[in-house]
């Protein structure tokens, strides 16, 4: 019988004894990279709240100082933001006592104190 030969698809790849350090380094590096990304999102997450509490002072003070909750919520989807991020605004102005939460007409809305 003829011996076929080995086609190198066919032949086994091997690996040195130093392959996995190889990949553990690699691991670390793609894991810090990970952890910059996150930070930067964390950082300019605190910056959107901090800009959007801003943007809410100032629609209170052009609207008398006074804006129901719907109003709020219609006003920031014009605007293309978020919700959540509307709603931490609101809870970082009420723990600065800078906005005071209020029932008027049986509705939620906010009134500036400053």
């Amino acid at each position: 019988m003829p011996v076929k030969k080995k086609k190198k698809s066919e032949e086994k790849q091997t690996l040195g004894i130093t392959a996995f350090l190889v990949e553990e380094e690699e691991k670390e590096k793609t894991s810090q990279k990970a952890t910059t990304v996150e930070e930067k999102k964390i950082e300019s997450k605190v910056e959107n709240v901090e800009e959007i509490s801003n943007r809410i002072v100032e629609l209170l003070k052009k609207r008398g100082g006074l804006i129901s909750k719907d109003e709020l919520i219609a006003w920031a989807k014009a605007r293309g933001i978020k919700i959540s991020l509307i709603m931490k605004a609101i809870d970082e102005l009420t723990k600065k006592k800078m906005i005071v939460r209020r029932i008027v007409d049986e509705k939620l809305c906010y009134e500036l104190k400053v």
